[in-house]
């Protein structure tokens, strides 16, 4: 039976031992199985690059664990026993659950934000608020410290959210603001992110000439990345007129054609 559930959803705090297997190779394969009668409950881990992932949760008989068990391809699996709180299991655990979090985090950063917003990287990835000493601490005991950070980092990109939007609407309600200074402050912090592009479309409508203007003072790094996030409009974007407003424009522009092409609405 395959749980469809991850380790932030289940308490290992009902035994004080467990048994742990590695089997070391590119992308080590762990198992950690937690005795529950006559089967057990075990996590199966992977270890790549310095991180632990958790994958399926199953249930094993434990008669097979008491020694070793006979996998598939005859290749003898050994167990030890360790306490569910040692210093190795809970690395294990903790690392993993952190990890997860962390992946969570970037996943809504990306959605609601940007995943490139530096604001909020800086915040995330500064030396105050990462976990690292995953030994240290039983899961339940280090879920707390991991559930506090995570509620710190959605409040961050909640609030960066909230900036966006504002500046969605200033320009919506006050077209006129729209003009070369406000279109270089918009480019330093624009990411791809559905409020930002509502933004850029805004702005090339109203101003496609200091638009491009704009455009063409970016170094070329900055401009490649900038082009990469102009085919993830949304569906209900105006794209014909957009380019119908970027070719009228007078402005003899080097990279009008680029901009032109690439923009699209994603998928």
């Amino acid at each position: 039976m395959i749980y469809s559930f991850f380790l932030g959803q289940v308490s290992f705090g009902q035994t004080d031992s467990v048994y742990l297997s590695i089997d070391s190779k590119l992308i080590s394969e762990i198992q950690i199985i937690t005795a529950n009668g006559e089967n057990g409950i075990r996590e199966n881990y992977t270890y790549f690059k310095y991180r632990y992932w958790l994958g399926e949760i199953d249930t094993v008989s434990m008669t097979t664990v008491d020694k070793t068990e006979i996998a598939k391809s005859k290749k003898k699996i050994e167990y030890q026993k360790y306490g569910a709180c040692d210093s190795i299991i809970n690395k294990i655990r903790n690392s993993s659950y952190y990890w997860k979090m962390r992946s969570d985090i970037d996943r809504a950063a990306r959605q609601e934000i940007g995943y490139g917003n530096n604001q909020f990287n800086n915040l995330k990835n500064s030396e105050s608020n990462r976990l690292k000493y995953f030994s240290e601490k039983c899961l339940d005991e280090f879920k707390i410290d991991a559930s506090k950070l995570k509620a710190q980092l959605l409040n961050e990109i909640q609030r960066i959210k909230e900036g966006k939007i504002d500046r969605f609407n200033q320009l919506r309600l006050n077209p006129e603001s729209i003009n070369l200074m406000s279109i270089n402050s918009f480019l330093e912090t624009f990411d791809l992110c559905e409020t930002d592009l509502k933004s850029l479309e805004l702005i090339i409508l109203q101003n496609p000439t200091d638009f491009l203007t704009s455009i063409d003072k970016l170094s070329d790094s900055d401009f490649f990345s900038f082009t990469l996030n102009l085919d993830h409009f949304p569906e209900d974007s105006n794209i014909s007129k957009m380019k119908e407003t970027l070719k009228e424009s007078e402005l003899r522009s080097k990279r009008k054609k680029k901009i032109i092409k690439n923009i699209k609405t994603k998928g």
